[in-house]
């Protein structure tokens, strides 16, 4: 979330949810309630944030879930 610029949405009271752009990623979706946990999710060209409570249990399921799907 460092150096994104919110396009619409909420910027920080108790979370970050709405539309954010970063030079790094580009244009991405937030839902977010703590940014040291953020998780990048890519679908084709749209991208969506999160910040799951274990991030990277939250990945080792997403791999097992959906083998030959997930990207390093």
């Amino acid at each position: 979330m460092m150096g994104s610029i919110r396009l619409f949405g909420n910027g920080g009271i108790f979370c970050f949810v709405g539309w954010y752009r970063a030079s790094v990623i580009g244009r991405y979706r937030a839902y977010v309630t703590d940014p040291a946990k953020s998780v990048v999710l890519e679908f084709g060209n749209r991208k969506i944030v999160v910040s799951p409570d274990d991030p990277q249990a939250f990945v080792d399921a997403l791999r097992e879930t959906s083998r030959g799907v997930c990207k390093d």
